[in-house]
């Protein structure tokens, strides 16, 4: 992840175990949906997590994603969660 972030790279998603590649292909394809609609990366990654419990509940599917760098804008998440009461 260092050598992608000193590259110039804003951010990587990476699993910290090895995960069922249809739940990837889930949790990927729900990721860069939320990143269209303007969600931050962070944001995008929660939301895809969730998206993806809805199918895996098992963390093992879902848990292993993680984003090193820019997460981006924080505000949009706080204020959703604050309104649905989801942490």
């Amino acid at each position: 992840s260092r050598a992608f972030l000193h590259a110039g790279t804003s951010g990587i998603v990476a699993s910290l175990w090895s995960v069922d590649d249809a739940a990837t292909g889930i949790l990927m394809e729900r990721f860069y949906a939320h990143l269209k609609t303007g969600a931050g990366a962070g944001e995008a990654l929660r939301q895809a997590q969730r998206d993806a419990r809805a199918t895996y509940p098992h963390p093992y599917y879902w848990a292993a994603f993680t984003l090193t760098g820019d997460a981006g804008p924080a505000s949009q998440a706080l204020s959703q969660d604050a309104a649905t009461g989801d942490a």
